[in-house]
């Protein structure tokens, strides 16, 4: 419906059913926790290029995480679970869905994360002595990569551009690792990122073999190589930001792949022992090939992970300081494969 008052709106304004001035933007009550329904910033041209860009984003976010409830809606319906929680229809059939089905051409989520690069790529020209931009180039990398379908005739499932943006992603973090704390959904973007190259990890690995995957001069062998180097040094670093967070905000506890090569018949990185985040946008990441009824249990196991995880957190705030200190002890040698061998072998030498 349009608006009841339409005098001195745009063409823009009613097409859209919004309002683009920045004072009603701010005070419309459906705006309280995030934009909702059609990205008035986006639309209006007069506005600076990189808040156009960033209005973009923010609406292919909000689509794919109204897209995640309904999917969870309708796994919990398929599991016929009664300890799954219900999904308030609110929260699929929301303002911005209803305007993104309205204007699919236009506000659908891929084709918003190509207007967001193309007008910070413009921005970016006219201004070309301003910073680079790097954490809004890293979320359109992230976005692309997760809005690509994939191919099933590439590897793992996972088309060439696929995986440049997945590492792109995790390649612009380990060089960079102040971008985690980039505003928005950054932190869980990258997090995501780490979990797909699990999953091409995992395909490469059930595709090869493990004779495959060490053969000298072989092409996927030298990828896989790279890419198992990427996600060590990333999921490295998503360890350590994640233990800072509260427990609320902490995205997947994401395990590290075997030492040694696993047993026939299973993953080279077990993904069921991932700690799920809350969000269920980031939980598809993980259940993505999983049945409606394993992705439900694990779902709600993943909910009773986190309320021990938060308990623990509790009693460790509440505690001393020389509890404290035990436990910044135990989480300082909590470490990863590489520096328990690079811990072995000082032991060793010596």
């Amino acid at each position: 419906e349009r608006p009841p008052n339409s005098m001195g709106m745009s063409a823009t304004e009613m097409e859209y059913n919004i309002k683009t001035n920045p004072g009603h933007i701010a005070s419309d009550p459906r705006n309280q926790n995030w934009i909702q329904g059609a990205p008035p910033v986006y639309l209006n041209n007069e506005a600076p290029l990189p808040a156009r860009s960033l209005d973009a984003l923010a609406c292919a976010v909000r689509t794919c995480c109204d897209q995640a409830n309904g999917r969870f809606a309708a796994i919990s319906k398929e599991a016929k679970s009664d300890n799954v929680k219900t999904i308030p229809q609110e929260t699929i059939i929301t303002p911005t869905t209803t305007a993104v089905l309205a204007h699919e051409n236009e506000l659908c989520s891929r084709n918003m994360v190509l207007s967001a690069f193309t007008l910070l790529q413009q921005y970016e020209a006219a201004t070309p002595k301003s910073h680079k931009n790097q954490g809004i180039h890293l979320v359109i990398s992230a976005m692309d990569a997760f809005l690509d379908n994939g191919d099933e005739d590439e590897t793992g499932g996972f088309t060439d551009s696929q995986i440049q943006s997945l590492l792109s992603v995790c390649n612009t973090v380990i060089e960079n690792p102040f971008l985690l704390h980039h505003g928005g959904p950054t932190y869980h973007m990258v997090s995501n990122a780490a979990v797909m190259l699990c999953h091409l990890l995992n395909g490469m690995y059930a595709m090869k073999g493990a004779d495959g995957v060490r053969q000298q001069g072989d092409m996927e062998a030298a990828m896989f190589e790279e890419v198992l180097d990427t996600f060590i040094a990333v999921r490295k670093l998503l360890v350590i930001h994640r233990r800072k967070l509260p427990v609320k905000l902490r995205c997947h506890g994401i395990p590290r792949p075997s030492l040694g090569l696993p047993e026939e018949g299973k993953p080279f990185i077990d993904l069921g022992e991932t700690l799920l985040c809350a969000c269920r946008g980031c939980q598809g990441f993980v259940l993505m090939a999983c049945s409606p009824c394993v992705a439900a249990e694990r779902a709600l196991a993943a909910e009773n992970k986190r309320t021990v995880e938060a308990a623990r957190e509790a009693q460790v705030e509440s505690a001393d300081d020389m509890d404290k200190d035990l436990d910044d002890l135990d989480n300082d040698f909590n470490l990863d494969d590489d520096a328990l061998l690079g811990m072995l072998s000082q032991l060793i030498s010596t």
